[in-house]
């Protein structure tokens, strides 16, 4: 596989921590809330996985892409990442760029669910996805216009010389397990009928440079 950061396994990133830091000041957690009952759910701490990420991650499959979005209205790359962690209480940095500064950089090859993949685009990380396992990324696509799965393929093949995402891979950060936050509905009072049903709002909109690339 494409080649990840010289930073040794295991090693924590000051630059990466405080990034994540003043992130997490800044970064308002998602707020839960019965959308028919107007009550709040559950919020309960607990360790957030890979598969908890890219469980959450394709519940935005086939949201359109636009430079610049963070929202489920619509997602640049990295507002993607920033966005799906976020439902977790998870802070990350904005850009792509800011966010390959975080985690730890794994051995080359050791691929998990949940870790960040960082792609080259002229100068540095400029494109961000998610590994889902199985040798496949789910990310917001300038080029589809929207956010999808699509498949690294590392060894062999007829198309893996002209494979983009194995030729410009140049990181991969591994942020997780972490302890974060899960929203459980508040649905044991409420009628088979009328099921009390949960809606993140998300993070707020912004105001930093979107990643270009």
């Amino acid at each position: 596989m494409a080649r990840s950061s010289s930073i040794p396994r295991g090693t924590r990133s000051a630059a990466g921590f405080a990034l994540l830091a003043s992130a997490a000041f800044t970064l308002a957690v998602p707020r839960v809330a019965s959308a028919q009952k107007k009550t709040p759910a559950i919020a309960v701490r607990g360790t957030v996985t890979g598969a908890d990420i890219v469980r959450a991650a394709r519940d935005y499959l086939g949201v359109r892409y636009v430079w610049g979005g963070d929202t489920p209205r619509a997602f640049d790359c990295s507002g993607f990442t920033r966005y799906v962690f976020a439902r977790y209480g998870i802070a990350l940095p904005r850009t792509a760029h800011e966010q390959a500064a975080v985690g730890d950089a794994p051995f080359p090859g050791d691929l998990r669910p949940g870790d960040l993949l960082f792609f080259s685009g002229g100068q540095g990380a400029q494109h961000i996805a998610i590994y889902v396992g199985g040798d496949t990324i789910i990310h917001a696509s300038s080029s589809a216009k929207r956010v999808k799965l699509d498949v690294i393929r590392p060894h062999g093949g007829p198309w893996a010389k002209h494979n983009w995402f194995r030729n410009r891979l140049i990181a991969v950060r591994r942020v997780l397990p972490m302890e974060g936050t899960f929203y459980i509905p508040m649905s044991a009072t409420a009628s088979p009928a009328q099921p009390s049903t949960v809606t993140a709002e998300g993070p707020p909109s912004f105001r930093h440079a979107p990643t270009v690339y």
